[in-house]
């Protein structure tokens, strides 16, 4: 079957990543089934496609086994792009029975239900936060896995699920894709960037109340990202991929506060809040995007001021 013809089916839909996948296939005339629960996703991210002929939205829990078979046997989709997942490091460490519940057990289900209909194209969202902590650029094959909190390791079963179903179905293409920091309008969980935002929003000359800013991270733009998971399925070969999603590029909080002060043309202060201190933060996290580049031709770009810059003109007009 042609890539041009072809429906996807997109989980967790309505969240962050998930609405700008939508909106890239839809841009290109692709149809789309999308699938969220609506628990943390907004329905609202997808109102602008609602009458689009080539558009569904299913409101399914996807540990609900049957329901999720049902659904891609009557829709028929060509690829699946799994993105549903309990992403917010300290809600998967307050309830890891959830984490494990959705992240786990709803992989499997999506997989059970991809299988039962046939699709051969199956792209699952890992995370940075499998590999073993280090100031070096992480590699898909050279850098051992070691996640140190139950989201990492949520994540890392889910890969494993991958590569089984990968030997029982070995002409279907699956991809694991590595993401790390995604950054962007429409975030779902307060982490830093949505924090500061708000922050800003509710106080603009108020000092922003935070927590460490000195770890670095590999920041990438989500519309980049959404392209990398739609182009990456596509040129999929027979059986597992495992590709990092990233720029290549770490960059710390603090820097990232003084570019926005850059941006706005006046000084950010900052003060520590002891309470958005986490017991237990990676100092580093940085991928090596060579995988990604020889794939795509290309990788997402690591102009933060240009990121940044378009961030605050979707999040705070003036």
């Amino acid at each position: 079957m042609a890539i041009d013809s072809w429906r996807w089916a997109v989980t967790g839909a309505a969240g962050f990543l998930g609405s700008h996948v939508v909106e890239l296939l839809l841009a290109r005339g692709t149809p789309v089934l999308a699938i969220d629960d609506l628990s943390t996703g907004r329905a609202d991210f997808l109102d602008s496609h609602r009458a689009d002929p080539a558009f569904t939205l299913a409101r399914q829990d996807i540990r609900d086994a049957d329901a999720l078979r049902t659904l891609f046997e009557q829709y028929r989709p060509s690829a699946v792009v799994h993105l549903a997942a309990l992403h917010y490091i300290p809600a998967c460490v307050a309830d890891p029975v959830r984490t494990i519940s959705l992240n786990v057990l709803g992989t499997q289900a999506v997989l059970t239900a991809a299988a039962a209909a046939g699709v051969e194209h199956f792209f699952f969202a890992s995370t940075g936060d499998v590999y073993l902590p280090d100031t070096q650029p992480h590699h898909e094959e050279r850098s051992p896995t070691g996640p140190f909190n139950i989201y990492g390791l949520s994540k890392l079963m889910g890969e494993q699920l991958i590569q089984l179903e990968s030997r029982q179905r070995r002409q279907a293409r699956f991809v694991i894709g590595r993401l790390f920091n995604l950054y962007g309008p429409r975030e779902t969980n307060p982490h830093i960037l949505p924090e500061i935002l708000g922050q800003l929003r509710a106080q603009p000359q108020a000092p922003l109340r935070l927590g460490s800013l000195w770890p670095k991270r590999d920041l990438v733009p989500v519309a980049d990202a959404a392209r990398a998971v739609i182009e990456l399925l596509e040129r999929a070969d027979p059986g597992v991929t495992t590709v990092n999603i990233a720029t290549g590029v770490a960059t710390s909080m603090q820097q990232v506060v003084e570019i926005l002060g850059q941006l706005l043309g006046r000084p950010v202060p900052v003060e520590t809040d002891p309470a958005k201190v986490r017991p237990v933060e990676r100092p580093h996290l940085q991928a090596d995007v060579t995988r990604l580049r020889e794939r795509l031709g290309w990788v997402p770009h690591a102009d933060l001021r240009r990121g940044l810059a378009e961030l605050l003109a979707a999040e705070l007009p003036s």
